[in-house]
């Protein structure tokens, strides 16, 4: 019985060595932040602050749109992708909620942090912008930032209610004023957007890593005759088309 005792005893001190050895040997993950810089042309985009655009002059109060499903390309050609990563980039004032039951404070968020990735060497990143039909379907599904809570939802573009993909609103003035609400969303204008990087990025334990993006809010006015169509929605799938476009091809560029 005593040999019993001392071998459960040896045994015992064995594993909890094995367990502590595995913590001290865990290798941590590492950290990528990525910036979505707004820009109007060559100036930096604000709140309020007036932009000429072909001789008219917008304002805007609001810009917001979700990025989601990203993926990072590893040197030898793999993917890793970012489990619920679904991101609300905006600038916006506050947002009445349900009819002003509740206020989505104020707010401006142009970056977001990948944390505990993969130690490796990636060459690109890929991303959504707006949500895929399997979460935009259906509401009571939530990843990431998705929730009904955000304002970024639209009844009134389908039978049930899906995300609004992005969303810029403000006024338009040339002699005269309009008001300025151009949406996006509905699953055909999902669009996915890929960025091959100038120089691959080797994520280190230590060292986080950014990588820096240009979103050129210039270009989507420029997608159709913003003056003569100044509110886009369901109804104007033309426009809506054609700025969901622009989102994948003209839209982002690598600082």
């Amino acid at each position: 019985m005593i040999k019993k005792s001392f071998l459960s005893i040896a045994l015992l001190a064995i594993m909890a060595s094995c367990s502590k050895d595995t913590e001290l040997v865990e290798i941590a993950g590492g950290n990528l932040s990525v910036e979505f810089d707004n820009v109007m042309g060559n100036q930096d985009f604000a709140l309020d602050k007036p932009f000429d655009v072909n001789g008219k002059t917008y304002t805007f109060d609001s810009f917001r749109y979700w990025v989601s499903n990203i993926r990072l390309q590893k040197q030898n050609g793999e993917w890793i992708e970012i489990p619920n990563s679904y991101y609300l980039i905006e600038e916006t004032k506050d947002i009445a909620i349900q009819d002003g039951a509740y206020t989505y404070p104020a707010r401006k968020r142009e970056q977001i942090d990948l944390n505990n990735l993969p130690l490796d060497t990636y060459t690109a990143i890929e991303f959504g912008i707006g949500v895929d039909s399997e979460l935009n379907d259906n509401l009571s599904m939530t990843a990431g930032e998705l929730s009904a809570m955000t304002g970024m939802t639209n009844i009134s573009w389908m039978w049930h209610t899906s995300y609004i993909f992005s969303s810029l609103k403000g006024m338009a003035e040339d002699g005269t004023t309009k008001v300025v609400k151009i949406e996006t969303g509905l699953n055909d204008n999902y669009r996915k957007v890929k960025i091959d990087l100038k120089s691959p990025i080797n994520l280190g334990e230590t060292t986080p890593s950014k990588i820096e993006l240009k979103s050129d809010v210039l270009t989507l006015l420029q997608s159709f005759d913003s003056w003569e169509v100044p509110v886009v929605g369901a109804q104007q799938q033309d426009q809506m088309k054609a700025i969901a476009d622009n989102f994948s091809a003209k839209f982002f560029t690598l600082k």
